[in-house]
């Protein structure tokens, strides 16, 4: 695993010891993402996403890890040249390396001679750190490295919509009963609604929002699901924050309304477990939103 011309004892000891649950990481990692033929690095938002075609694979948090300086053969930690110190998931790895005395993960930076040593090192680094993966991307000459980990919600982007000079007319009603599910039994676990079921409520949040506030930085829509049975009632509610950071409560618009009653009613149509509660959270990009989906 670990190339023995290029690390320590120490380190060689601890790697062996985790040898196996690494291999199980890297198996898992690849079969998420298996097929992919593009890789989306946002380092602002820290995170990637996988896809295929147009279809999303894997979206997950990427934690910067490590960087590997080609001239050197050098690995240089998250935390390299920098001053004081700031709690971080990724902590584990040094507080191993102190337990072992495997001085390639105490040190800032440490000579560990080839590319493919420093990714088997940084595999161990991301397993120590409770990964769900581990990435790595060419920057020039050099490499960064990045620990994986399972996104809290599903995340997904949109481009901005037209801008109406009108408030779109608020729903006439903010509740409505859907109709029952499939005969067949619903799964226990809720998923959060596909992409494309997410997308046109995404971009009617996003107006709605724009056609009452000249600026805003988030916006979150509130989707309650009151379920009695076969039969449940959809509620509701838009908050956004406003260019000055207060919250303010916003009526959604019919067209929103309707799009949340077909994304949830579809979602139960093809047979996905009754959400309880649906968050949808945007964040204006520089050419449209940033859409985070959790549910209950």
């Amino acid at each position: 695993m670990l190339a023995a011309a290029m690390v320590g004892e120490a380190l060689k000891k601890l790697a062996t010891m985790h040898e196996i649950e690494i291999l199980r990481m890297r198996t898992r990692f690849a079969a998420r993402v298996s097929g992919h033929d593009s890789v989306e690095h946002s380092a602002q938002e820290k995170l990637v996403t996988f896809r295929q075609g147009e279809h999303v694979l894997w979206t997950a948090q990427a934690e910067p890890l490590a960087r590997f300086a080609t001239d050197l053969g050098f690995v240089r930690w998250w935390w390299h040249g920098t001053i004081g110190h700031t709690r971080s998931r990724l902590d584990s790895i040094v507080a191993e390396g102190q337990a072992y005395g495997a001085e390639e993960l105490t040190r800032s930076a440490a000579d560990v001679g080839s590319l493919d040593a420093c990714d088997a090192i940084c595999a161990l680094g991301a397993h120590l750190a409770g990964a769900d993966g581990l990435l790595r991307l060419a920057d020039g000459d050099d490499w960064a490295f990045y620990a994986l980990y399972e996104a809290p919600g599903r995340h997904i982007t949109i481009r901005m919509p037209r801008v109406s000079t009108t408030p779109p007319p608020p729903a006439a009603r903010q509740a409505q009963s859907l109709p029952p599910p499939p005969v067949a039994p619903l799964p226990a676990v809720a998923a959060e609604p596909p992409r494309e079921l997410v997308s046109p409520v995404a971009v009617e949040l996003m107006s709605t929002v724009q056609a009452e506030l000249r600026g805003f930085t988030q916006a979150l829509l509130t989707v309650v699901i009151d379920a009695q049975g076969g039969k449940a009632r959809v509620f509701v509610h838009v908050a956004a924050i406003d260019a000055d950071g207060d919250i303010v409560s916003i009526d959604p618009s019919q067209r929103l309304f309707d799009a949340v009653v077909t994304m949830i009613g579809e979602q139960r149509r093809r047979g996905g477990a009754d959400v309880r509660k649906l968050n949808v959270r945007l964040r204006p990009t520089d050419r449209g939103a940033s859409v985070d989906v959790t549910v209950a």
